[in-house]
């Protein structure tokens, strides 16, 4: 197992070194929005889209090291590229055309559209399975209501990874933790398939963070958050631990709320809760810095993904 990690980690750094030198040459630079705390200003130019990176390196991974073509990886694989088009066509439009990328609606009813897809190939798959577990309790047949769950699931972990990717290093860093619980509860599982395919994302993502820590010398974009946003959920719905991913992409989900207590306040109150949202812009605007923040949300992330594993060991 150690070997799929090595072998991604290597793969995504010579990918990124090739692809930043690509993204350079053909000024494909992050847009920076006006909006946005002043001190971004000067990451004005890095190059952006950075994330086909150790999305290449993962597939490559996959490929040369997966040895059967398993249901679940085939789902969970293919999920991540279906909903990183959507991230794709965003980055392209951020850098062609306009700095907000594609319009929210437009953008939610793309997300829309491959979540559905997503759902047709979980039941394609022979994957569909509409019981839910919850620790310590029991599980529920969610019946019907399990189809628009997985839709609400795609769509939540897509949106909350791509907000969340605001600071150098933040969405990365936090992913490897989050796939490093789910890696440890496929192991406990004894799907040693997906673990490998775990540990293959979690080398690329590693590889990644060499050229994505601050200061970082190319982003993510779009299509790389919603790539891992679309992994976490399949993983989610194959792991069986639907209910346990707001521990397991707890950072993610912290930084969503923010967003949206954000705008209900100011919709309905005209007050603003928090200096800026994402939550992480409101610590830069308290004077933290960057890499204060960054390693703080990590730290959150960290100590919820070990509570999301622990209702797992203990609670199952």
């Amino acid at each position: 197992m150690l070997k799929a990690f090595t072998i991604s980690l290597f793969i995504s750094l010579f990918l990124g070194y090739l692809i930043l030198a690509y993204l350079k040459k053909f000024s494909i630079w992050q847009p920076i929005k006006n909006y946005g705390p002043k001190n971004h200003f000067v990451k004005t130019g890095t190059p952006t889209m950075g994330g086909i990176s150790f999305v290449l390196s993962f597939l490559i991974g996959v490929f040369l090291l997966m040895d059967l073509p398993i249901k679940e990886v085939v789902y969970i694989v293919i999920s991540g590229i279906l909903c990183s088009f959507v991230g794709l066509i965003d980055d392209i439009v951020k850098v062609k055309k306009r700095t907000d990328g594609v319009k929210p609606r437009k953008k939610l009813f793309l997300q829309s559209v491959v979540a559905l897809f997503c759902l047709i190939f979980l039941f394609k798959s022979n994957l569909y399975d509409p019981e839910v577990f919850f620790p310590f309790m029991f599980k529920v047949n969610f019946g019907e209501i399990y189809s628009p769950f997985v839709i609400f699931l795609f769509l939540a972990c897509m949106n909350a990874v791509n907000i969340t990717d605001g600071l150098d290093g933040l969405a990365c860093g936090s992913s490897i933790i989050a796939f490093s619980a789910l890696l440890i509860i496929s192991l406990l599982q004894g799907k040693i398939e997906i673990a490998i395919l775990i540990l293959i994302l979690i080398g690329s993502l590693v590889g990644f963070l060499y050229y994505n820590r601050y200061p970082a010398k190319m982003f993510m974009g779009d299509m790389g958050a919603m790539f891992l946003g679309g992994v976490l959920a399949s993983l989610g719905l194959v792991l069986k631990v639907e209910i346990l991913m707001p521990f397991i992409c707890g950072i993610f989900l912290i930084d969503t709320l923010s967003v949206i207590i954000q705008i209900a306040s100011y919709k309905f109150r005209k007050k603003r809760v928090f200096l800026m949202s994402p939550l992480h812009h409101h610590f830069e605007l308290k004077g933290w810095k960057e890499q204060k923040v960054v390693k703080f949300f990590w730290s959150i992330e960290l100590g919820l993904s070990i509570l999301g594993v622990m209702f797992y060991k203990f609670g199952w």
